[in-house]
Order: C-alpha cells, then structure tokens, then sequence
C-alpha cells in the first residue's frame, strides 16, 4: 500500500507511481518534488509535492515566526542541515536552532486532466503556465499513462 501525506493527513490506496520530479540541484537549500500515482482500482491519479530544505534558523529569524517553526537542539540536525545565511545560526554557541520541515500537499484528481489544472499556474496577466518541474513530471508519466499524455502533449483552444 502506497501512502502520500498531505499536510498532517496521510493519504492511502493501492496504485502505482507513474511519474516523479525533482527541481533538486546541487548546491540547492530548497526544492521541491512531485510524484504522480495512478490508483489500481479507481483508476484515479494521486499528485503529491514535497517542498524540501535543509536550512534552519536562530530563534529570532523572522522566518521563524513566519512559518511557525519549531526549536530543536542543535545537536538533533541533519548532517546535511545549512545554516539560513541572513540569520547566521551558530551550531557551537546556539544550542537551540529552528529547522525547517518538510512540507507535504497532496490531492486526489479524478482525471488526467484534473492533474494538469492542478499543476497549473497563473501569472500576474493570468497567462497560463506550468512550471519546469512540473513540465518533468508530466513527461515522466506520459511515457507510461496514455490519459495523461493526451491532456498533456496536445493543448485545444476553442
């Protein structure tokens, strides 16, 4: 059994991964990833994005209290853990630090093309787009779901 989590939710079926992406390049601090799931039975998609990072804070940081961040012991972070470069935590002397959390969303679509408007977005104008990761997941799955291909390779205006 497959499991996506959608927030504090956890989402649960049977199916199959049919396309992830990543927008993780070397150096970065923050990315994010899509997977894209197809269910056995319902023949439903399951889209699911993690927002990634490795930075954490001084407790101070206004970032801290933007997101709600928690404090952890310094001693607690991963080894891959990067120090937010405006607030400057410093592992020796600050014993208490706020890391950042994985962010997780999650939607059940009831079609192909419900995934499509799902991963679109909209600029100032109200110009349609999608962005580049999201452009990889969907040829990623259109390599394997034919439904997905179909909404996604061939755009009709009417």
């Amino acid at each position: 059994m497959k499991q996506v989590r959608d927030g504090s939710r956890i989402i649960q079926f049977e199916g199959s991964l049919i396309g992830h992406s990543t927008s993780w390049r070397r150096g970065s601090h923050r990315w994010v990833e899509f997977s894209l799931y197809r269910t056995e039975e319902t023949r439903v998609y399951v889209l699911a994005r993690t927002g990634v990072s490795l930075l954490y804070h001084y407790p101070g940081c206004e970032v801290v209290e933007r997101n709600n961040l928690k404090e952890t012991p310094a001693s607690e972070l991963d080894r891959d853990a990067v120090a937010c470069p405006q607030c400057r935590p410093d592992q020796i002397n600050m014993p208490i630090v706020c890391p950042e959390r994985p962010r997780y969303w999650a939607q059940v679509c009831d079609d192909a093309q419900a995934v499509l408007e799902s991963l679109t977005k909209y600029d100032e104008s109200g110009s349609q787009y999608l962005t580049f990761v999201a452009r990889r997941l969907l040829d990623d799955a259109s390599k394997t779901d034919d439904d997905i291909a179909r909404v996604y390779q061939v755009q009709t205006i009417r």
